[in-house]
């Protein structure tokens, strides 16, 4: 059954991965090039900054960018659901994007390759096999952390956002090699390696009811919640691996603007 959340703005999820560079620009267009990503918001302010919307099949992305985000970049590692992993592959590269896996059938049920994009996101691409199950709620795109501590983090999304561990793979070192944990209706994935501290934006029924919990549970306070232009009541956190919550509840329809 699917899981229903108030609070979220209409076509979003729980869980939106927030990509910040400096060249948006590029990004959209490698985005749509390699993925077919459509975009559906743009909002340009001061200084060259920029943030705009992508949709990618039934997920969306937040883009967020210009020279103001110079040594602050955070960019993500993604897993893309496609129907020919190959070609999307052969997109990606033609896009600009450079190789980090050729596409190989992998042990755990899907043809994968993987790219990095311009602006330095990791876009792991991936065909199932037709034996294959689906983890439920998986969408086309799903964010894929890269950090140490895995098991510290995942409690961390429990206490701060009421998370669920879906499973944890370990390695016969002990390491997690992959891990699922859902929060609301989305998924994220995770896996110990070099750290990649990333940004997201999290849609909840009640912004300052889980801001608090956040914070309660260990996260570091950036913004306290308020009422934003844009129709969300808005806050955002820091937790210890140095990923970015954006905690929002929509208060009303409409998105960028």
């Amino acid at each position: 059954m699917a899981t229903t959340v108030s609070g979220v703005r209409e076509g979003f999820t729980t869980v939106t991965p927030y990509l910040a560079v400096v060249d948006v620009e590029r990004l959209v267009r490698f985005a749509k090039d390699a993925f077919g990503a459509v975009e559906t918001a743009r909002l340009a302010g001061g200084s060259g900054h920029l943030q705009t919307e992508l949709r990618v099949g039934d997920s969306m992305l937040m883009c967020t960018g210009g020279e103001g985000m110079r040594g602050r970049e955070k960019p993500l590692a993604l897993h893309v659901y496609v129907p020919n992993c190959d070609a999307v592959y052969q997109s990606a590269l033609a896009a600009g994007g450079e190789s980090v896996a050729a596409p190989q059938d992998r042990p755990y049920g899907e043809r994968q390759g993987g790219v990095k994009d311009p602006t330095g996101n990791l876009w792991y691409m991936a065909t199932r096999f037709a034996e294959t199950a689906a983890v439920e709620g998986m969408r086309t795109v799903t964010p894929y952390l890269h950090h140490q501590n895995v098991p510290g983090l995942i409690e961390f999304l429990k206490r701060a956002f009421g998370a669920d561990s879906l499973g944890v793979q370990r390695a016969p070192d002990g390491r997690v090699m992959h891990a699922d944990v859902r929060i609301g209706d989305a998924i994220l994935e995770m896996g110990e390696a070099a750290p990649m501290p990333a940004s997201f934006y999290l849609y909840v029924p009640d912004a300052d009811a889980v801001y608090r919990q956040a914070v309660a549970a260990g996260a570091k306070s950036l913004v306290a919640p308020a009422d934003q232009p844009y129709g969300d009541r808005l806050a955002v956190v820091e937790d210890a691996w140095g990923n970015g919550w954006c905690i929002a509840t929509r208060l009303r329809r409409g998105g960028l603007s």
